[in-house]
């Protein structure tokens, strides 16, 4: 015991008593009859049970959980009752004898008893032997050079001072105030700060093939073999086309060579969307009651951010433009073209165009593996961020860095298309007012128009099948208008730029193919998305 809790002897003393009073009070109203009457200077302890054998054991059990308990009320009155295991009740408890029982009659009841000052220099005894052994076994922790070894002897003292009940009781060093768990405790906390997880896989798309891996060492490069971890595979809280799925959490060890070898998820759900791979030291699972474990495990945490797509011309589909001239601007058939839509031949390179606009699910996975700090707007507006739906709220400069973010993730080049490649695209070789043909939106509703009767904001991109042109584009007109890299009309430097297809918003005149605004492209609209083109060799 420590010096200041000798100097609280009478406080233990009325605490004591207190305790069993109260403590005999709950047990006499399910035991009868009462076994004994209370004295003062005692520590009781009572049990009872199917057998004579486990009521005795409960007995034991009582009266060593309510000295400690006692103890540590003398300092800390709102502290919680203490609790042992049964190999520190056996060891405490090795030579009392009952000092009442019940009649062979009645259910296996017994009540012990022991004057707190032989509890007292038996206690001591027991403690200065047990602080003997966990402190040079915390120092032996110490002089570990692997880290893992390090935190595994300090886990394992504070697990035996939970058993014994000495983690908030049993001091340092002889009468001192410094508890041993303190020592223990701020030897993890040493370890964990200078510990770190390198991925061998860093942020980004990943497929079937791709083999991942966690190092954990610390800061001299000491590899940390045997640490025990947790690692988490979790869905972002992203839109996503893909269905829910839940955690899957995995409590694993390093191996010798501090490498945590982790496979991914085989649930299907976890593909095509952003997912998070998580992983933090296991310290409190051994300890789960100590609070300083938990907040060491917490701030371990490292993460890396993915997508998985095991087919990367699945994920993100496109058509093959050819090289050539053809028809930019006006058709002759097109009564409602203005004059600033003057046709005129354009000729382009061969180039690749996305199928469809790019959608809140592809969005939302450059944005989890660039770790953003921000999203659009209407990102958790659920009448716009639907999976499938296409992105709004992207600024021109935001399409930019999402193309950017793709060709590093695949290898090709992509790019905002020009108003002509746009053009092109949509036309599908022939020279028409609609990507499907000169009839009007209305004729069988083929695009999310203002006032299409189904549709009131955007919609799932290809909602309308007989809306898209003979190349299978989809949405090519409505649903979003989308950024070209053009300023239709413009010379030298503008922040303008031409936005084509119209959208929900739009009536069906603005949905023609030669149609165009120039929109100011640091803004982001609640109906204007895009789609990009891809640098193909021929």
């Amino acid at each position: 015991m420590s010096t200041s809790m000798k100097r609280n002897r009478l406080a233990i003393l009325l605490v004591s008593v207190f305790f069993v009073l109260t403590n005999w009070s709950a047990f006499a109203k399910k035991a009868e009859p009462e076994l004994v009457k209370q004295e003062e200077g005692y520590y009781y302890g009572y049990g009872k049970g199917a057998t004579a054998a486990e009521a005795e054991f409960a007995g034991k059990r009582d009266l060593v959980e309510s000295a400690l308990t006692a103890a540590l009320r003398s300092v800390n009155p709102k502290a919680p009752r203490v609790q042992v295991s049964d190999a520190s009740v056996k060891a405490r408890i090795t030579d009392i004898k009952p000092y009442s029982q019940s009649k062979k009659n009645e259910p296996p009841a017994v009540t012990y008893r022991m004057k707190i000052v032989d509890w007292d220099k038996k206690e001591k005894l027991y403690t200065d032997a047990l602080r003997a052994d966990l402190s040079a076994r915390l120092a032996t922790s110490k002089s570990k050079k692997n880290p893992a070894d390090k935190l595994s002897g300090a886990v394992a003292i504070l697990e035996k001072l939970v058993d014994e009940g000495e983690t908030e009781l049993l001091s340092a060093v002889p009468d001192g105030t410094e508890l041993l768990s303190r020592r223990a405790e701020a030897l993890c906390t040493d370890v964990t700060k200078n510990l770190g997880f390198t991925f061998s896989v860093k942020d980004g798309i990943v497929n079937a093939s791709t083999k991942f891996s966690i190092k954990v060492a610390d800061t001299s490069g000491n590899a940390a073999g045997g640490l025990p971890v947790t690692v988490t595979w979790e869905a972002a809280d992203l839109p996503t086309d893909a269905g829910e799925v839940a955690d899957v959490r995995t409590l694993i060890k390093a191996d010798a060579l501090g490498t945590i070898s982790v496979a991914f998820p085989a649930d299907e759900n976890f593909r095509n969307r952003a997912v998070t791979l998580t992983v933090q030291t296991a310290l409190a699972k051994s300890v789960p009651s100590s609070a300083v474990l938990k907040k060491l495990d917490t701030q371990t945490i490292a993460d890396a951010h993915y997508v998985r797509f095991d087919d990367i011309n699945a994920a993100f589909p496109s058509v093959v433009v050819p090289e050539g001239e053809f028809n930019a601007g006006a058709v002759p058939q097109d009564t409602r073209a203005q004059k600033k839509e003057a046709a005129h031949t354009v000729s382009t390179v061969s180039y690749a165009i996305d199928v469809t606009p790019v959608t809140n699910a592809r969005y939302a996975a450059f944005l989890h593996t660039t770790r953003a700090e921000s999203a659009p707007d209407y990102f958790d507006n659920p009448d716009y961020n639907q999976g499938k739906q296409p992105v709004v709220a992207v600024s021109y400069s935001d399409a930019e860095a999402y193309a950017a973010w793709l060709s590093e993730q695949t290898g090709f080049t992509y790019r905002l298309p020009t108003e002509e490649e746009w053009e092109k695209a949509a036309r599908a070789g022939a020279d028409i007012i609609y990507p499907w043909g000169d009839e009007n939106p209305t004729d069988g509703k083929r695009a999310n128009y203002k006032g299409n009767g189904k549709f009131t904001k955007t919609s799932p991109v290809g909602s309308f099948e007989n809306g898209n042109n003979a190349w299978g584009l989809v949405d090519m007109s409505g649903n979003v208008a989308e950024w070209t890299s053009s300023s239709h009309g413009i010379e030298g430097e503008t922040n303008l730029r031409t936005v084509k297809g119209g959208s929900w918003m739009d009536g069906p005149t603005e949905l023609r193919i030669s149609n165009y605004r120039n929109i100011n492209s640091q803004n982001g609209y609640a109906d204007v998305g895009f789609r990009l083109v891809k640098d193909v060799s021929e």
